[in-house]
């Protein structure tokens, strides 16, 4: 009987080994959807509306979440992520990237995640470098790991791991311990400015239907005000593509020394909207009148432009590429488009813009000669 028993054990450990019925066992380390709630979390998110968006928006995250962790094969939490509308597919593929190191048992490598997650779904690749960087900020990593971890990644999207870093703390710890941003401090470099970045993003969230609140905690955060007003106008627009002018009425309520770092942040959002769906944002912006759609996609394409750019001077341009990036799109947007996004102050033009490949990745390939400017 001991044989038998030994031997029923190696079959069905083989068995839930090959068909990767073990995955299961992630259960206990699931997000409970009940849990990311307006309501539980104590959010102050006052309109019924809004309220209704970020219950979906936290629950399709916690669901990308889950179902990496249990998803027999990388085919089950592709399928997931595909299986949800346009609005709310990126929070789930956010949480995908979030659960892809525990799916790994801790195992993690750059070069893989690259090749696992974000080449397979180049669309989403912001979300998934911000949940990657969540989940640092879930493991409570140092400054000197999560630096580590962005080792091998994207030079310049990698930048968006700190975004999520920061982001986690500022969500969940900042309204009971605000010292806990000081941790953040201890980043180095432009690391620092990614990260409060997120604690912007963080900040929507927690402060959503009380702009005077939002700015005096963006006050306490002294230096770093801009790029918490940054993550701000990211997360304000990203949340609301349908309805814009949830940013814009945020954005003429900051003041003046904060409003060109809050629009970046919009640019910023309406480009990985028109990466992960550009026949959504294409359906969202057409509501929006004509010079406020002109604003939009003049500001896309600029961002793209820069970006190739950047990228051509990676060489000589090293860490400095990403915060580079930046302030280029915000000199450019202050010099043509009026604030918030509402129209273009000055002509701008198409002709002989590169198309950005990164930005389209269902269109056929395009390559761009970044000296003369002009499609080959």
């Amino acid at each position: 009987m001991v044989v038998l028993g030994i031997a029923i054990s190696a079959v069905t450990g083989l068995v839930l080994a090959g068909t990767g019925w073990w995955r299961l066992a992630f259960r206990a380390a699931a997000i409970r959807p009940n849990q990311m709630t307006v309501r539980k979390l104590g959010l102050l998110v006052n309109s019924p509306d809004d309220a209704e968006r970020v219950d979906a928006i936290l629950g399709h995250f916690a669901g990308g979440f889950n179902v990496m962790l249990t998803a027999r094969n990388d085919a089950g939490w592709r399928d997931h992520g595909r299986s949800i509308e346009p609005l709310y597919q990126p929070f789930a593929e956010e949480g995908i990237a979030m659960g892809y190191t525990l799916r790994r048992l801790f195992r993690y490598d750059a070069r893989e995640f690259e090749a696992a997650i974000v080449k397979p779904r180049p669309e989403f690749r912001y979300l998934h470098y911000v949940g990657l960087g969540f989940w640092s900020g879930m493991r409570n990593h140092s400054a000197a790991r999560i630096a580590k971890i962005v080792e091998g990644l994207d030079p310049l999207h990698g930048y968006l791991c700190y975004d999520g870093y920061g982001f986690k703390h500022a969500f969940f710890e900042y309204r009971k311990n605000p010292d806990v941003l000081r941790r953040l401090d201890a980043l180095e470099g432009y690391a620092v400015s990614a990260a409060y970045q997120g604690v912007g993003r963080a900040f929507y969230f927690l402060f959503m239907s009380d702009p005077e609140t939002l700015v005096e905690h963006i006050r306490r955060t002294g230096d770093n005000a801009v790029d918490v007003a940054a993550g701000l106008g990211l997360a304000a627009t990203f949340v609301n593509p349908d309805r814009l002018d949830k940013a814009r009425l945020l954005g003429k309520a900051l003041p003046a020394a904060w409003q060109p770092h809050f629009h970046l942040g919009m640019c910023f959002a309406l480009k990985a909207r028109s990466i992960s769906d550009r026949g959504f944002l294409e359906r969202c912006v057409g509501r929006e009148d004509s010079g406020a759609r002109e604003a939009v996609w003049a500001s896309i394409r600029e961002c793209d432009r820069i970006e190739l750019l950047i990228r051509s001077r990676l060489g000589e341009l090293g860490a400095g590429g990403y915060p580079q990036w930046r302030r280029q799109v915000t000199d450019w947007l202050g010099e043509h488009i009026e604030y918030p996004m509402g129209g273009v102050r000055t002509p701008v033009g198409t002709g002989g813009w590169c198309e950005n490949p990164f930005s389209r990745p269902h269109s056929p390939e395009r390559q761009c000669d970044l000296a003369k400017g002009r499609k080959l």
